[in-house]
Parts: C-alpha cells; structure tokens; sequence
C-alpha cells in the first residue's frame, strides 16, 4: 500500500508540474519579457509546450541558458509536419530543423492542409502562420492544388508576398495549366513580384503546357524584358495619368477587404508578427494595375472597378495588350518609385514538351545572359532536329561576351550521330563551358541523311570543360568520337559515363588513354558498365592516375574472373598505391564474400586514405561481414572512415550480423539498414 501511495503521490506532483508548466507556457505573452531569468531545466521543460511564434523567439534565451530548441523542432517535424506527404529524403542536421519545419508549414497552410487545433499553432491564425513562416521559405513549391496561393495578392497578405521576395531562393511550379486556370492576371503579378522584384535566382518549371505562358515565365530569365526608362515616365506624366490610376488601385484596395481571410489573432505574439511584416509593406507598392501600352496612353480609359468585387476580379478585368495576353507590370512599378530589374535567374530546370525546344526556348535561349546553369529533361526524347537547333542557339547565347552559361544538362536526346560527335558540336557552339551532362537514344538514320563525320572540328580545342556525365545509348556505341572528344577537355576533373555495354575492345582503349588525355582527373564514375574484359585497363588507369573519388557500380568486375582473389588481390594493390583515393564505391559488383580481399586495403605500408567505402547491393552474408570485420580488427583503418554495407542479405542470420556490427563499429562508422532480402530474388539471381 505504501508503495501504491507513494506511486500516487509521485504522479500527482508529475501531473502538478506538468499542469504548471502548461500554464506558464500558455502565458509566455506575460512571461516573455522575464524568460532570461528563468533557470534553464525550467526552458527546457516548457519548449515542449510553446507555439512555433513563442518557440522562435524563446531560442535566443534558450541558447544563452545551454538549452537546444533543435530537438522540439525535429520532433515537431518527424511527428506532425513530415507526416504531410514529404517528398524530401536528404538528411537533415539539427540546425535545420527549425527552417525545415517552417518552410513545411507554410506550404500546409498555403495547401489548405493545416490544422489549427495543434498545440503549436495554438492561438494562431491562417494569415499570422504565413506571415510568421514565410521568413524561412528559401525554396516555395507550387503545384496545381495550391487554392490559396491568389490571395498573396490581397492588400491582407501582400506583407506576407514581401517577405517572400526576401527570402525565396527557388520557386518550383508544377502544373501550371490548373495553377493559373483561375486568376490568372493575379497570379502573373505574383510570380512578377517574386521573379523579377525578388530574390529568387533558381526555377524550376514541370509540366508548363501553355506555350504563351511558358515564354512569359522565361522571359525573367531574359535580359530583353520591358522596363520603363525615365523618359517613358516622363510621357506617362505628361498625359496626366497618373491620378487615374491611384484612383483605381484604392478603388482596388477597398475591394480586396471583402476577401474572406481569417481574422489575425489578438495575442501579443500576433500583434508582433503583424507590425514587423508591415514594415515592409512600404516596400510593396499597391495593387498593380494593367498600364496602357505607351503608344496609346491617349486612347486608354481608366479600368472601371465597383466595391463590391474582388482583388481576384479587379486582376481579371485588367485589359490585355493585342500582341499578348499577359500584362507587362514594368511601367506601373516604375510610376510607384520601383523599377523592374532586369531578369535575374541563374538555375533553370525545365521540363519541356515534345516541340517546346523548337517553338519556345531556342528563341529566348540566346537571350539568356545572366543564367548560369539550364537543366532540361523531358518525357519525350529530344528530335534531331531540335537538337540541332538547340546547338545553334548555345552558339549565339555564347557569342555574347555577357554570357553566363558554364553549366549545361540535356535529357534524352534521339540522334543519329556518334554520341562523341555530338558532344563537341555542343562544346564548340559553347567553348566556355565548365559542366556538361547529356543523356542520348538512338536512332537509325532517315533516307537520305547523311551521318555526320566523327572527324575533329577545326576549333575543338582547348575546351574548358572540367565536369562531363554522359548516358550512353544501350545499343551501339561509338567511342572513337568520345576519345577525341577527350582530349579536347585536358582540364577534365571529373567524368560519369553510364550504359556501356560493350565489350573490352572499346571500352578498354578509353580507360587506357584517360590518364594521358586528363590528367587532372579527380572523379570517376563508371555505372551499368561492362569492365569483365578490362582488368588490365582498369589496374593501368589506378596505377598512373590521381583519382579521389572511384565509382564501379554493376560493372560486372568478377563476371569472366576464374579466380576472383587474383584479380582483386591485384585491384587493391593498385588501390593500396594510389595515395589520393578517398572515397570507392563497388556496390553492385556481386563481390559476395569475396569482400574479405579488400580489408588488405588498410594492411602493411598501405598509403590508402579512404574515408569512404561502399560494398553494398553485393550479396555479402553475415558470414562473409564478421569475416571482414575481424581482419580490420587487426589491420584498423585511419579513423574517420564510413562503410556502407545496405541491400545485403544480412537478415539471413541476424545473431552473426550483429556479432560483424560489434567488431566494426568501435573501427568505423557503419550505414546498414533493414533490408528484407526474402521479398526479393534479385541479388540471388545475380549471383548464380
């Protein structure tokens, strides 16, 4: 009974603190000003409880106590935010989180997918949770689905669009046909305050059907958009214009009132959160309103609106030039003390459709002089025609001495030409050209088409390439071409070559020559490749080169070996040798318990600095894995090194994996997962 008692007493004072603590959290508008003098186990107890306003806030305090709020917001992330449809699988560190939690909650109320009922939105309405999390979107994500993305618009929420404009790095628009399918002209002036106001400098733009609207998003990364210059405001002035249109935006403001938002709440963190994200309302400018072209500002009349309409409506009853449907907003931000900036995007993903590349970008590509890196990738492949087009285009954008361009990825290309071949044809309409990536098809070539010589160009030389990543047709393949191709780019640093399935007489040639065509080469990755019949080649390349980093993945390495230790006793020689080396990956090599070779790499006077290495999808056993781990035992490697040991069988004896995780993790850090190896037969197969 006693003990009964006691546990009695004992969770009544748990429940009284805990009753304590949720009253203090619940008035943190009192307490804020006196929470540097609260002891720290006390801060510690009661972040649990706070809103994301008071959560923030309380972090500098907390910092300065020794308390960490990462743990609260990863938390918050991992059992609430994540749980709305996360897309993102990178790794997140603790001094993410915060961020991380926010960004994703301004896309859940953007979405409509809040809940206001949580403990940390407590007391928090719609608008004040966008106007408190838009400071940490760097990357704003719009899709289709996004139904209140309109209202950033609004005289309401235009504080929360500046902050936006701040702060956003990267917008990324899905879906744009549903997206601006309703209030267009609104949506236009958003993206023109975020594209050309702003700050952001990446966009990346999938499934964007509508021609006209893709050329005018593009258009910002142009440097050939309308702007105003003073002597067209001084026109505009002229014809005393100006009075009308103030009239027609207050018009325009008191009509944005009756959008049906979410009162703001009346706690002091709102009241806050409302006066900073004010401040820069000044900054804003009012609604814009569609300017008359400058030829005919005599003839325009004023846009009549009623008090009883929308922002929305206001925005869809601006009048459209005939040349475009889409308003140029340059003249009226110059008029209210701004002037639109030339465009500054310098990353562009872009999905294109099957004749966009014809039709759409080869005509702004050329334009394109502040952008540093274009990423096309599409569902179709590219035609050859539009590839050719494409190449000329690149020719003209590098003509410009004010050309930006150093990155370059194509997607699928269909061609009929040598890969080789079409590589420096690209490389030689762009010279300056720091990254390139291109992913080809083939074709048979048409009646009559002539095949394009894999003969050198006159002006292939001295290309300034220094990252090159090629996906190669999984027919045949011409390397005569990309060996010439090579040598042009002495300064390569680092080389991806994916699907060569052909056999050692042509690959093995290539990999012979590397160390004398780049010899500045760091990086090499070699992936669905065929290197059974080049074990010479390969040991030749590791013998005479200053590689960092090597990739085999499903190379097929012991596919002809007779006896695999040979081979790999004379491959970690090679390795053992090359003193620069600090990252291997052989995953997919079906290594099985032949792995065990490769702990001589940390033996006898190796000078081997590997900080990484990857062994996994190899059909290792647990067997083979406690094997390894005790020759490390008594050959250790230098600390700091990262085993990845995932998409093994290891669940087929889970006692002698643990026993190989017990001797390896005191000598290195080990990435294992739980794999089930019985759902599937794949490795199996690949093995026998």
């Amino acid at each position: 009974m006693k003990n009964v008692e006691k546990e009695g007493v004992f969770a009544k004072i748990a429940t009284l603190k805990a009753i304590c603590i949720k009253e203090v959290s619940e008035c943190m508008s009192v307490l804020e000003k006196q929470v540097w003098d609260l002891p720290a186990s006390l801060i510690e107890d009661i972040l649990p409880h706070l809103n994301i306003f008071y959560l923030e806030r309380i972090e500098s305090a907390a910092r300065c106590k020794g308390v960490s709020t990462a743990s609260v917001w990863a938390a918050l992330w991992k059992n609430d935010v994540k749980a709305w449809r996360c897309r993102s699988r990178t790794m997140i560190f603790a001094d993410e989180w915060r961020q991380k939690c926010l960004e994703r909650l301004f896309h859940m109320a953007l979405f409509g997918h809040i809940q206001l009922d949580r403990h940390y939105l407590a007391n928090l309405s719609w608008s004040s949770i966008l106007s408190l999390t838009a400071r940490h979107v760097h990357v704003l994500s719009l899709f289709g689905s996004a139904r209140e993305i309109w209202k950033l618009a609004s005289e309401e929420l235009r504080p929360v669009l500046a902050t936006l404009e701040n702060n956003v790095r990267c917008v990324k628009l899905k879906d744009t046909d549903s997206l601006f399918k309703k209030d267009r002209a609104v949506m236009l002036y958003i993206f023109h305050r975020l594209l050309d106001h702003g700050s952001v400098r990446d966009l990346v733009l999938t499934r964007c059907p509508d021609p006209k609207l893709l050329t005018w998003i593009l258009q910002r990364s142009s440097r050939e958009q309308c702007t105003a210059s003073q002597a067209d405001l001084q026109h505009l002035k002229t014809f005393n214009v100006v009075e009308t249109e103030k009239s027609c935006v207050h018009r325009a403001n008191t009509c944005s009132h009756k959008t049906n938002l979410p009162p703001e709440p009346q706690t002091p963190g709102a009241i806050l959160l409302n006066c900073s994200s004010r401040e820069t309302d000044d900054n804003m400018g009012t609604i814009p309103i569609k300017r008359p072209r400058l030829d005919v500002v005599q003839k325009a009349e004023p846009v009549e609106t009623n008090a009883a309409c929308s922002a929305s409506d206001f925005f869809s009853r601006l009048p459209m030039d005939s040349e475009c449907p889409f308003p140029s907003f340059a003249p009226l931000c110059s008029l209210y003390g701004e002037v639109c900036p030339e465009g500054q995007i310098h990353s562009l993903v872009l999905q294109v459709f099957k004749d966009e590349i014809s039709r759409v970008v080869s005509p702004l590509l050329p334009s394109w002089l502040c952008l540093r890196s274009l990423h096309f990738h599409s569902d179709w492949a590219i035609e050859q025609a539009d590839v050719f087009g494409l190449v000329e285009a690149l020719r003209l954008l590098f003509e410009s001495p004010a050309c930006s361009l150093t990155d370059l990825s194509i997607g699928t290309v269909s061609c009929s030409m040598p890969v080789g071949t079409l590589l420096v044809q690209l490389l030689t309409a762009c010279p300056a050209l720091k990254s390139l990536s291109l992913e080809a098809s083939p074709i048979s070539p048409l009646p009559g088409c002539h095949l394009m010589s894999t003969a050198q160009p006159a002006n292939a030389t001295g290309f300034s390439l220094e990252r090159l990543s090629v996906r190669f047709p999984q027919e045949s393949v011409n390397l005569e071409s990309f060996a010439l191709l090579l040598k042009c780019a002495p300064g390569l640093t680092t080389l991806h070559l994916i699907g060569i399935h052909l056999g050692g007489h042509k690959l093995g040639p290539l990999l012979q020559s590397l160390p004398e065509s780049s010899p500045e080469l760091k990086t090499l990755s070699l992936e669905d490749a065929n290197l059974a019949n080049c074990h010479s080649e390969v040991l030749h390349l590791l013998n005479n080169s200053k590689l960092e980093d090597v990739k085999f993945k499903d190379c097929r390495l012991l596919e002809k070996c007779q006896m695999k230790e040979d081979f790999l006793g004379a491959f970690v020689a090679a390795l053992k040798g090359l003193s620069s080396l600090r990252s291997l990956t052989l995953s997919q090599n079906r290594l099985a318990n032949s792995i065990t070779v490769l702990a001589d790499l940390f033996s006898g006077n190796s000078t081997c600095k590997i900080q990484k290495l990857d062994i996994s999808s190899n059909y290792i056993l647990p067997m083979g894995l406690l094997e390894f781990g005790k020759l490390l035992e008594n050959r250790p490697p230098l600390a700091g090194l990262t085993i990845d040991v995932r998409f093994n069988p290891l669940d087929r004896d889970p006692q002698v994996t643990e026993q190989a995780l017990l001797k390896l993790r005191p000598l290195c850090r080990v990435i294992t997962d739980s794999w089930n190896s019985r759902t599937t037969m794949a490795d199996h197969i690949s093995v026998m």
